[in-house]
């Protein structure tokens, strides 16, 4: 061969492997960045056969029960067969041999093989030569990775090394892919618990409330009564706290600003029809909590709110605000005239009072803003948990 058909021939060789190497680098990112395995063994087909300079190549995957080869993924070959044809995998096959020993196989004369038989399908295109490596390795195996050709020519070494490199991308993205599966699997299992739970809970606290309501009933006449209907009362309220939480939480933590207009729209709904025009309104700074931490928010808002509506006169006002990342301020107030002088929240002998007093006990407690004319309460709570928006 004259001097210059070889520098010719190895100057195209040098760009073809260059190109391989870009193409092996792309597809590495390609595969490694998302969720979609299909998508990711499709690629790999349309760049095998790109590199390798042939219009056939497929993905193989090993099926354990049926002992035989699933066509995953191609390109080239007739519609229909993706998906759907099944592939021999024992040692008479070269897909089979590759998977089962591990070794790249080239058949380069696949009409004259006397080493492997040619699978029907590859029969049928007229395929004459063709390259296979494995996907995966030891217990971890996957499938095949197989470029073919039409054409009279040879695969080389060379050829091998990049069609192994791309299998070797293809079994880090089933792993990761796997990985995924199982996680995401996992957080469903997680999520499927806690419905578990909060239906439990959900029951118990609706149980606690009808038989406290019963008992109310049954002491009509008896100054047990009012105890019971307004602990039957506050057993309701917790279970619906419970339920917003449960429909507003997203994990551990929770958006404080849906969750109290949730709880505002709970408590418009509970208002008497005597008192049907009174209105709620709500300005909630944005905010994240921890979960345990904007249930004692709620029970503060619920009890302030349903004091407002049960005492007081013309609409509520409640403003949330995040005053710093660990500080906040709940205020209620309505419209009616303010409350006597001497009223002290801390010494009051109302339920109500002493359950927020309770829960506000830790934190910066509750006072009554006298600035004003008409009532209005502050509570004032620390947290640990969550951030400001």
């Amino acid at each position: 061969m004259p001097i210059r058909a070889i520098l010719t021939h190895t100057g195209e060789e040098l760009a073809m492997r260059l190109r391989q190497q870009e193409l092996v680098a792309r597809f590495g990112h390609f595969a490694l960045r998302g969720e979609d395995l299909q998508a990711t063994f499709d690629e790999a087909c349309r760049v095998a056969a790109e590199g390798l300079e042939t219009k056939f190549a497929k993905v193989l995957e090993w099926l354990p029960a049926e002992g035989v080869f699933l066509a995953r993924a191609g390109v080239g070959w007739r519609s229909g067969l993706m998906g759907c044809a099944r592939v021999g995998a024992d040692l008479a096959s070269p897909s089979g041999y590759a998977f089962r020993t591990g070794e790249p196989v080239i058949s380069n004369h696949l009409e004259d093989e006397d080493r492997f038989r040619t699978p029907q399908m590859m029969v049928e295109h007229g395929i004459r030569r063709a390259i296979n490596v494995l996907i995966g390795e030891g217990d971890r195996r996957f499938g095949v990775l197989e470029a073919d050709c039409t054409e009279r020519g040879a695969f080389d070494r060379f050829d091998i090394a990049f069609l192994q490199s791309l299998a070797n991308i293809l079994a880090a993205a089933v792993e990761a892919h796997g990985r995924w599966v199982a996680a995401r699997e996992g957080a469903a299992a997680k999520d499927l618990l806690m419905a578990e739970i909060h239906h439990r809970v959900k029951n118990s606290l609706q149980l606690v409330q009808s038989m406290l309501a019963l008992q109310a009933r049954a002491a009509a006449a008896t100054e047990a009564a009012a105890p019971l209907a307004e602990s039957a009362a506050r057993v309701r309220t917790i279970a619906a706290l419970h339920d917003r939480l449960y429909r507003a939480s997203t994990g551990l933590e929770v958006e404080v600003s849906p969750y109290l207009h949730g709880l505002i729209e709970d408590l418009r709904a509970s208002i008497a029809p005597a008192q049907a025009e009174r209105e709620i309104h709500l300005q909630a700074d944005p905010a994240t909590w921890g979960a345990a931490e904007v249930t004692t928010l709620g029970l503060v808002l619920t009890e302030l709110v349903t004091n407002a509506i049960k005492y007081g006169k013309g609409n509520v006002h409640v403003v949330f605000r995040q005053s710093l990342l660990d500080h906040a301020e709940l205020v209620v107030e309505d419209e009616g005239p303010g409350l006597p002088a001497d009223f002290n929240p801390t010494r009051s002998s109302g339920l109500g009072m002493r359950l927020v007093k309770g829960l506000l006990s830790g934190h910066g407690g509750l006072e009554v803003d006298r600035s004003v004319s008409h009532t209005r309460f502050i509570a004032r709570l620390q947290h640990t948990h969550g951030t400001p928006h």
